[in-house]
């Protein structure tokens, strides 16, 4: 069904540096690789397993958030103009793969459900999805967002793009726990 990233995620382009976007590539390519998973897996592979039986794909999430993210940034912008000195590129590419690392939090058991993989169950996303972004030399201020966006941030010092990818996740995260009474 996809044929690449751009597909999966058209936020890519979004980014003006070629470079950044070939980076995401390569950082997202690997994860998929080690997780063993496909492209069109990311529309069945379930944003979070804390969450009982969601419908909601890490695709769609990760879209989602992003696209939250992106339009905070634009009322910050209209709003304060060039006082926040958000980056945009890195804003956009914090979005896209602030969940990478779920690609290796998670595996197919036998029966074919998703579970945590073992490295999943000793590491959290946020720690495996920085190491594959240190890994494939992404800029640190991306990292920072990967490690920092979920509650492993919690009482660290966030960047401006860190804050708007955190709060946008936690917005999306905490209203779909709540449509199914676990709030």
């Amino acid at each position: 069904m996809y044929k690449d990233w751009y597909e999966v995620f058209p936020e890519i382009a979004l980014i003006k540096d070629k470079q950044l976007q070939a980076q995401i590539v390569e950082v997202s390519d690997e994860a998929l690789k080690i997780g063993g998973w496909t492209l069109d897996d990311l529309d069945v592979l379930p944003f979070t397993l804390i969450i009982p039986n969601t419908v909601v794909s890490y695709r769609t999430h990760v879209q989602a958030v992003t696209r939250t993210a992106e339009k905070a940034y634009w009322e910050f912008y209209k709003s304060y103009g060039e006082r926040c000195n958000i980056n945009y590129d890195y804003l956009i590419a914090g979005g896209i793969l602030h969940d990478i690392g779920k690609l290796i939090e998670y595996e197919k058991d036998s029966n074919g459900k998703i579970v945590k993989s073992k490295l999943g169950k000793n590491l959290r996303h946020p720690f495996s999805g920085v190491g594959i972004a240190m890994q494939k030399k992404l800029p640190y201020e991306i990292a920072h967002i990967i490690a920092n966006h979920a509650h492993e941030g919690d009482g660290t010092l966030r960047s401006m793009e860190c804050i708007l990818i955190n709060k946008a996740d936690m917005m999306h995260f905490e209203a779909l726990k709540s449509l199914v009474g676990m709030i």
